[in-house]
């Protein structure tokens, strides 16, 4: 993650302060939480003779920047299409690449049923499939209406449990 690169951030006037992890993490979940992609922004600058970039020029020593949120919200056609599978008794899977609290917001807007803790709709990270037996995979899969986080390869697994 973006933040473990950093080592201080920008103030609302532009100054160097010490890093807000904790504010920084809240404001990307409420963001997230309102179905938005949040994006983090950070900066390096390196000698003006550099001529090459590489993943170590960027792995520390960061300053960040902000946060973006974007909203993609889902289409109406899309909506009426899950309710239309539901009233047909087919049970509608979201599996997305997206944050969990982003995915949770945008499968509350599309009306998606399934397993709630507490209160919410329950989902399933990339992490937690990788820790799961096939075995339990197979019965979460059932039981879980959105799998956020997760990798193509992880698409596949999902489809074939």
């Amino acid at each position: 993650p973006l933040l473990e690169r950093c080592s201080n951030m920008l103030d609302d006037k532009g100054n160097l302060i010490p890093l807000d992890v904790e504010a920084i993490e809240k404001a990307s979940i409420s963001m997230a939480s309102h179905g938005m992609r949040v994006i983090a922004f950070a900066r390096r600058f390196v000698p003006s003779d550099q001529k090459t970039l590489h993943h170590k020029h960027v792995a520390t020593g960061l300053t960040f920047l902000g946060l973006q949120g974007m909203i993609d919200p889902p289409r109406p056609e899309a909506i009426k299409a899950v309710k239309k599978c539901q009233e047909a008794g087919i049970k509608v899977k979201m599996i997305t690449g997206d944050h969990a609290y982003t995915a949770r917001a945008i499968g509350e807007q599309m009306g998606l049923e399934g397993e709630r803790v507490g209160g919410k709709l329950h989902v399933l990270t990339g992490r937690e499939l990788e820790k799961m037996s096939k075995k339990d995979l197979i019965e979460e899969v059932d039981k879980v209406t959105i799998f956020a986080r997760i990798t193509p390869e992880q698409k596949l697994i999902l489809v074939r449990a």
